[in-house]
């Protein structure tokens, strides 16, 4: 049998398109297999003879939104103005990453647009995720993106209008993505990005995926606490969800400002949104 291992790169319908190398070859789906349901980074079997994905190795982790699987690195990429800069989405975004095991990176775009009080209150928050151990970057640091992205496979999410596509095509201009105004009104963009795929570029895979400006999480409320890397595991009770100052350290240590507030508030309103229903 002549086969091979590949990456689904793009979904087409019937048709999946896998690398392999510099080749891409565009495959069908047999027997037993059509009743899986495949996504863009999938690592497959294939036979170069019938053109047939005939296995499906095992995956790292997926992400549901955008809908892709064995990521190394999310950038979150997150305008500072227009949509306007939103620690939530991050924190959203974050709690994503370390529930999958996924690394993340924050890209920020648009500071040359804030103002000098909008920017103070930014360069704060950035600094406190910083010192939790998150790596920050802006979309002027397009040398330090490109390295950080070498040899990975690696998704961009964040809402639409916050310049995911200009991003990319920063990092290779050859790419020449569609970009989309923001509305004045709504303070978000319009969707540029319709299909997720994985592009070859800088020695690396890359999802550029469908814009959005809601989120949700198919979570635990624990699972959300634990994705909160600065909290640890030091609460008088191991089941403790910090909203019972009885001793609790995390809420502790928010007052004595060694946690951030605003990041706290975010978590109180991530596990408020969990519906009540058991995860199995």
């Amino acid at each position: 049998m002549n086969n091979s291992i590949g990456k689904i790169v793009s979904i087409n319908k019937d048709l999946y398109n896998v690398r392999e190398g510099e080749s891409v070859f565009s495959l069908s789906v047999r027997g037993k297999l059509k009743n899986i349901k495949l996504t863009v980074g999938d690592n497959v079997e294939f036979n170069k003879d019938t053109l047939t994905i005939e296995k499906v190795l095992e995956r790292k982790n997926t992400l549901e939104r955008p809908l892709v699987s064995n990521i190394d690195e999310l950038f979150i990429v997150v305008s500072s103005h227009l949509p306007k800069f939103s620690t939530y989405l991050i924190d959203k975004f974050l709690v994503l990453s370390e529930a999958n095991n996924i690394k993340p990176v924050i890209i920020v775009t648009k500071l040359d647009l804030c103002t000098k009080e909008e920017l103070k209150e930014i360069k704060k928050a950035l600094k406190y995720y910083k010192k939790i151990g998150y790596k920050v970057l802006t979309n002027k640091n397009i040398f330090r993106i490109k390295r950080e992205m070498k040899g990975k496979v690696l998704a961009l999410a964040g809402q639409t209008g916050a310049g995911k596509s200009t991003l990319l095509n920063k990092i290779d201009k050859s790419l020449n993505l569609e970009t989309g105004e923001v509305s004045q009104a709504l303070g978000r963009g319009r969707h540029t990005t319709r299909l997720t795929k994985l592009m070859y570029t800088n020695k690396s895979l890359i999802a550029d995926t469908p814009g959005f400006s809601s989120l949700e999480l198919s979570l635990t409320k624990e699972e959300i606490r634990d994705s909160f890397v600065e909290f640890g595991f030091n609460c008088k009770y191991n089941t403790c969800m910090h909203t019972n100052k009885s001793g609790c350290s995390v809420m502790e240590r928010v007052e004595k400002g060694e946690i951030s507030k605003d990041r706290y508030d975010n978590y109180i309103k991530l596990i408020s949104e969990v519906k009540n229903e058991t995860k199995w």
